[in-house]
């Protein structure tokens, strides 16, 4: 028999588990409102008491993703879209608040609860979360959001080098808490801040500083309870407080000692559970993961992290996926800074806005230190709501993500003098003197709002940064150079840079953006400015890596970009996209991505970095063909089998060697080895004879005017680079590589394609015939022309053709003097930028071989390509 104190223990038993239960059923509750929206494009004047008419989406949910890719229609849709969803809730409205949080929409958002307008929201990235408690109804309710991504003078960004996407891009939540809750009205924050103030050793203060609602005046109790990664309670502290109906602040104090400090070789973290209690039942409870660290930048010596240097190296990353637009699932976000993290990285800036939380916490989980800039970007407006609006999105930023680790940088201006080049000069000062005065402004925020982190501003290589005083302003200075792509030669980066530290040794330097466009298709020996080849892009990161690391003052680096985004307006080798990724917009690696491996990775790691040109083409009489082969490796030395035979062991420079290999006609087998670790890669090859005499199979793809040749993903193909005709060979005569802008061929985009636009950007202008010295027989001529438009241009707002009435350039096409194209007057007959692709059969007898000449009547005959196919 059970004596009573048995009984009693019993009885003691079940009420704490009945207060425990009862206490966590006030919790807040929090659930995605992401599936069946309806939703429509365009100016509505909805019907508020029933869903609009129109497709059923589901969210994140962008109307962009599809117009921003090469469709052949100008522009993109830039205005209205309204969504509309019915939900069932039951609420009991007397004990319970409701709030909807919207994570991201682009860019202005109104919201509509039952027909009542429960708020609005200015800003494409940063988040918000209303109150709809006093708009709600038992039964069910009914939601209209209007998003409006029309540009607008007064919102940031007012222009940029990527697309402004519209739409609610980001998760919807529901959020339920008791009438006394945490403050969800703090500009779309938790409405708590923790800080981990004076770092030293293992032990750290801890701060938390908050704000809550409360249902009356009562007696409550903070409850702050710190978790360590396994779950195990390190401290528990009680703040009691009588408070006020309404708004209520309060601050908590404590300290820890023997504390993990998070870094990126070691990203612990901690939970905060912070609660409200009254007579023990817990009304609200909020879990924030922090991190305890300490950092410092010197001008002379870099970044310090926990007492320890770090060179700090990434990339920057935009938002949005090929085909996805910004629209984006958590697992992506994830995916791409593990990605980042798998490259050796620490360090990512997220530009030129706030990104999605899931980003945020995947740079604590990784160990992935955050720049994190708000979206002031090329110009101001001169308007006070310009200015307030810039204001409100950085303390947006600020107190949204206050509480990650990984952040230690704030920006809030990228290259705002970009769009000084288009101002009248009228104006120029005033624009020049308002975005002085609103930067001054906008760093006052910052250390207002967080002390413990350090104001930064990316400045372009622009002398007004300096003359205007605008790069004094912010403690850190972030440098946007791109010697050897724009202008200038890549060892002018650390030239420019140490002119700079000079000048100023006082600042903190990073190197905010830096790198080359590039297209996979491309490829060339002698890469030049501008050309988008993969050597292109290879040589200038070898070449930045090095001085990079060689400069002590210099904090940091991030690459420009971590993959191909989209810029709606640009033009170049792949329309709409900016090409300077590490990866692809499906996030396939190209070479360089393996370069940073290389080089910042501690385990032993060799990659042979020939990924992207893996079909090659090779103009030569004997075979095995001589072919140089890249191979990255933080090892000492390198030895590469071709074909199951070891060649030799070279020693590796700044983590690069390279070999010339005999190439064989068909798949080659490469196995590069160092100690423990190997490589492989099939590279294949086919040749095309110098002497085409006695050559009865002839296939001659040319990219005329280029330095470096074309792969045709789809047909396999391989348009080899030009070259000169010489007796017995085959070749061009006469003319010269057109150049617009000083870079070779035109990045306008060839209107109507997809797949050959690069093949069309390279012209030879002034040609006068390509010779091919073949044996008699039947053969297939192709030729391919474009009319570039005369001046350069990096963005293009539309894809019309500007008209024209030809007469500039008239030429005739022969075929061993046989007219084939008469009168070819492209500008008149097709307009700027439109290709046109003709091809022919020839005979050819009497051992004349076969020649395609160019007749000038007017201005100078050009070509982009010629192949040529033996039939016989």
């Amino acid at each position: 028999m059970l004596n009573k104190n048995t009984h009693l223990q019993g009885l003691l038993l079940l009420i704490i588990f009945l207060s425990v239960a009862f206490s966590h059923a006030q919790i807040r509750k929090k659930t995605t409102l992401n599936s069946h929206w309806k939703f429509h494009k365009g100016v509505l004047n909805p019907d508020f008491s029933k869903n609009i008419e129109g497709e059923i989406v589901n969210l994140p949910h962008t109307w962009n993703n599809k117009d921003v890719l090469n469709d052949h229609k100008p522009g993109h849709y830039r205005g209205e879209g309204w969504y509309s969803k019915i939900i069932s809730l039951f609420p009991d409205l007397n004990e319970k608040s409701y709030f909807l949080q919207f994570e991201g929409v682009g860019q202005v958002a109104e919201v509509f609860v039952n027909g009542h307008k429960a708020g609005s929201h200015v800003g494409g990235y940063t988040g918000f979360t209303l109150n709809i408690t006093p708009f709600l109804k038992a039964d069910n309710n009914i939601l209209h959001i209007k998003v409006d991504n029309a540009h607008n003078p007064d919102i940031p960004p007012l222009s940029a080098d990527f697309t402004f996407f519209g739409g609610i891009y980001r998760d919807v939540f529901l959020i339920e808490t008791s009438k006394t809750h945490f403050n969800l009205s703090d500009n779309g924050s938790t409405g708590l801040f923790i800080s981990t103030p004076n770092v030293k050793g293992n032990s750290s203060e801890i701060q938390l500083k908050g704000s809550f609602i409360s249902e009356s005046k009562n007696k409550l109790e903070i409850q702050l309870k710190v978790l360590d990664a396994q779950r195990k309670t390190v401290l528990s502290t009680i703040k009691r407080l009588k408070s006020n109906t309404g708004l209520n602040t309060f601050e908590i104090k404590s300290k820890l000692t023997e504390v993990n400090l998070w870094s990126p070789d070691n990203p612990y973290l901690y939970t905060a559970e912070i609660s409200i209690i009254k007579d023990g039942n817990i009304l609200d409870e909020e879990n924030i993961r922090f991190g305890f660290r300490s950092f410092y930048f010197h001008p002379e010596n870099g970044f310090f992290l926990n007492g320890s240097h770090l060179k700090l190296i990434g990339a920057n990353r935009h938002q949005d996926y090929y085909g996805d637009g910004v629209a984006l699932s958590d697992d992506v976000h994830r995916h791409d800074l593990k990605i980042l993290k798998d490259m050796g990285a620490n360090f990512i800036r997220l530009a030129h806005y706030p990104q999605d939380p899931a980003v945020l916490e995947a740079a604590d989980e990784l160990g992935l230190l955050v720049w994190q800039e708000t979206p002031l970007v090329n110009e101001v407006t001169l308007s006070e709501a310009h200015d307030n609006n810039a204001e409100t999105i950085l303390i947006e930023m600020i107190r949204q993500y206050y509480n990650h680790p990984s952040i230690i940088l704030w920006g809030y201006m990228n290259e705002i003098y970009w769009a000084h080049r288009f101002l009248d000069e009228n104006v120029v000062d005033a624009h020049t003197e308002a975005t002085v005065k609103l930067a001054k402004r906008l760093e006052n925020v910052v250390r207002n709002e967080d002390p413990t982190r350090y104001t930064v501003m990316a400045l372009h290589h622009y002398p007004l940064y300096e003359t205007s005083g605008l790069g004094d302003i912010p403690q850190v200075v972030g440098w946007n150079l791109y010697h050897g792509w724009y202008y200038d030669n890549f060892e002018d980066l650390g030239k420019f840079l140490d002119e700079e530290h000079k000048k100023h040794p006082e600042r903190i330097h990073i190197l905010s953006e830096f790198g080359s466009g590039s297209d996979q298709r491309l490829h060339s020996l002698k890469p030049e400015r501008f050309d988008f080849t993969m050597e292109g892009q290879k040589a200038m990161i070898e070449s930045y890596l090095t001085q990079i690391m060689e400069r002590n003052y210099l904090a940091g680096a991030t690459y420009w970009n971590l993959v191909d985004f989209n810029s709606e307006k640009r033009v170049d080798t792949k329309p709409h996209w900016n090409q300077k990724g590490l990866l692809s917009s499906k996030r396939v690696p190209k070479d360089p991505y393996y370069l940073f491996q290389a080089t910042l990775l501690k385990e032993p790691f060799i990659k042979i970095a020939e990924t992207n040109w893996q079909h090659r083409v090779g103009v030569s009489d004997t075979t095995p063909f001589l072919s140089p082969v890249d191979i990255y490796t933080n090892q000492k030395t390198v030895q590469l089998e071709a074909n199951g035979k070891l060649l030799e062991e070279k020693i590796v420079k700044n983590n690069k060697v390279t070999f010339n290999v005999p190439l064989s006609i068909g798949e080659n087998q490469l196995l590069a080895i160092s100690n423990n670790i190997s490589d492989y890669i099939t590279i294949n090859f086919r040749n095309i004879p110098v002497l085409l005499k006695e050559q009865y199979n002839i296939d001659i793809s040319i990219n005329a005017g280029s330095n470096h040749s074309f792969f045709d993903e789809k047909g396999a193909n391989v348009w080899v680079e030009d070259q000169p005709y010489r007796p017995e060979s085959w070749g061009y005569i006469g003319g010269e590589q057109l150049y617009v802008g000083k870079k070779i061929g035109t990045k306008e985009k060839i209107l109507t394609i997809d797949s050959f636009i690069p093949l069309y950007q390279t012209i030879r202008e002034g040609i006068e015939a390509y010779r091919f010295d073949v044996e008699d027989g039947w053969y297939e001529v192709e030729l391919l022309f474009v009319e570039p438009f005369p001046k350069s241009r990096r963005f293009v707002g539309n894809d019309v053709s500007p008209s024209h009435l030809g007469g500039k350039r008239i030429f005739d096409v022969l075929i061993n003097n046989q007219p084939w194209l008469q009168n070819l007057d492209l500008l008149k007959d097709y307009g700027y930028n439109y290709p046109l692709r003709e091809k022919t059969k020839i005979k050819v007898t009497e051992g004349k071989g076969l020649s395609i000449s160019f007749k000038a009547i007017k201005g100078k005959p050009i070509v982009s390509g010629v192949k040529l196919r033996s039939l016989n």
